[in-house]
């Protein structure tokens, strides 16, 4: 395997697309992320302290239990608890700072609560928290209100009567626009691999 410089790729790792200097096998048509051709084999995760992690091929029906998304590339996985999740998932922060809520740090925790941005309960499991404002916020929405890509207005949408986050949502509604999963998505990758 060399290192090639041209074009857009998708990481047959992680199966996000890349572009420039990258890893390459010209007779197998396989491309690697610089990243992810570094992946340990085992880590070990804030989000799942009892065990190690282990990197594994991906088989098309895993969900990612951080952000439940699919994993159609590897994943590390819990070999005893069946745990799994997305290489760059790995990389989240578990506390961090964002405009949406700038009086405190956020704490990724598990939790059932609706997200203060997009106001909606979607079945996420994980959620950036203040539990000292009771300010949730899932992670697509760490900079502003994403919808998921199959949210319809009826009936995926629950109506938050708590004060204190309609309050929120009023103060940095104004002050944050809304990006789009795509750019999120986009800045989390470039900082997944720049790391």
């Amino acid at each position: 395997m060399t290192q090639s410089p041209s074009g857009q790729y998708i990481c047959d790792l992680c199966r996000f697309m890349g572009s420039g200097l990258h890893y390459r096998c010209h007779a197998c048509d396989f491309d690697l992320h610089e990243q992810c051709a570094k992946l340990p084999e085992k880590i070990s995760f804030f989000a799942h302290p009892w065990h190690d992690l282990h990197l594994q091929p991906g088989t098309g029906s895993i969900i990612c239990d951080l952000c439940r998304d699919p994993v159609e590339g590897f994943y590390y996985r819990c070999i005893t608890c069946n745990f799994d999740v997305h290489p760059h998932c790995t990389k989240t922060q578990q506390n961090v700072y964002t405009k949406m809520h700038p009086q405190h740090s956020l704490c990724l925790v598990p939790a059932l609560n609706i997200c203060s941005a997009c106001q909606l309960f979607d079945g996420q499991i994980w959620l950036y928290r203040c539990g000292i404002c009771n300010v949730n916020l899932h992670i697509r929405c760490l900079h502003g209100p994403v919808m998921p890509k199959n949210h319809h207005n009826h009936a995926n949408s629950v109506s938050n009567n708590n004060n204190k986050n309609n309050h929120f949502w009023h103060r940095v509604g104004t002050e944050v626009a809304a990006e789009t999963t795509a750019s999120i998505l986009t800045n989390y990758l470039l900082q997944f691999l720049s790391n």
